[in-house]
């Protein structure tokens, strides 16, 4: 149970990161229940945030929506919280208050002003991107798509089958479905017992570059999109897989015999 809790407090510092948001929001709250906790629809916002929150905190809870959508996309629970709608309520009640235009000129600068400072521009951010190719696909994978397509229609290959890690296969369906996979998200629908150990190999923290080769081969794919050290392409290669090139951190291997 503790290390539920502590999961959710690091996801919660995490979401928030340096935004001021996560101070303007229980400030909000305490003006709400101070001064206008009387009004119903007041009452309504609060009682949906503290839903939102006991079933985001509640170590029971959190542990149950973890397994159903996965820990890395848990924080995606915070979304349900109305952040702006509560600061938006606290904001108007606050300017609803004051008589004075001037005041409340005064106080709308003010709280335009402290939105305005509390967050980062997401483009700018670093978390995207400006891509080229029509599918808003990251370019390295785009490339990785291509080389394989040029590949495969050089040594005449009409099926292709491709094992990656997630992240390249989430984009590769993306940008080309045509390309098959030989698994799909978290290892659903693997097209067999083979293709389900290559994607618990491609999870491990050290992979056996060895082992991941010579399931994909035995899986039936005649590509492989991996990122490997220079020095451990050795192994790959003795699997009948030929590197191909290089984009990125990745390598593009292709089995021999096709």
């Amino acid at each position: 149970m503790k290390a539920a809790i502590d999961w959710s407090i690091y996801i919660w510092r995490l979401y928030w990161n340096d935004s001021c948001f996560q101070y303007l929001l229980p400030a909000a709250v305490l003006y709400l229940l101070i001064f206008h906790r009387k009004k119903r629809s007041v009452r309504q916002v609060l009682a949906f945030s503290a839903l939102v929150l006991f079933v985001y905190l509640f170590p029971p809870t959190s542990k149950l929506i973890c397994f159903c959508i996965g820990d890395n996309v848990y924080w995606r629970v915070l979304w349900l919280l109305p952040t702006i709608p509560v600061i938006a309520l606290a904001a108007t009640e606050l300017l609803r208050g004051r008589r004075s235009r001037l005041a409340r000129a005064a106080l709308l600068l003010l709280c335009c002003g402290v939105i305005a400072i509390s967050g980062r521009d997401m483009l700018s951010s670093g978390s995207y991107t400006r891509t080229v190719n029509r599918q808003k696909v990251p370019d390295p994978i785009a490339h990785i798509c291509n080389r394989i397509q040029e590949e495969a229609q050089a040594d005449g290959i009409r099926e292709i089958c491709m094992v990656s890690d997630e992240y390249v296969a989430s984009y590769v369906r993306v940008y080309d479905p045509s390309i098959t996979q030989a698994y799909g998200r978290w290892g659903r629908n693997a097209i067999n017992r083979a293709a389900r150990r290559v994607f618990h190999l491609m999870r491990q923290e050290e992979p056996n570059y060895r082992k991941i080769a010579k399931y994909a081969r035995r899986a039936g794919c005649n590509f492989l999109v991996i990122s490997v050290p220079k020095k451990k392409v050795r192994k790959i290669k003795r699997f009948g897989y030929v590197k191909i090139g290089d984009v990125g951190s990745y390598s593009i291997f292709q089995l021999e015999e096709n």
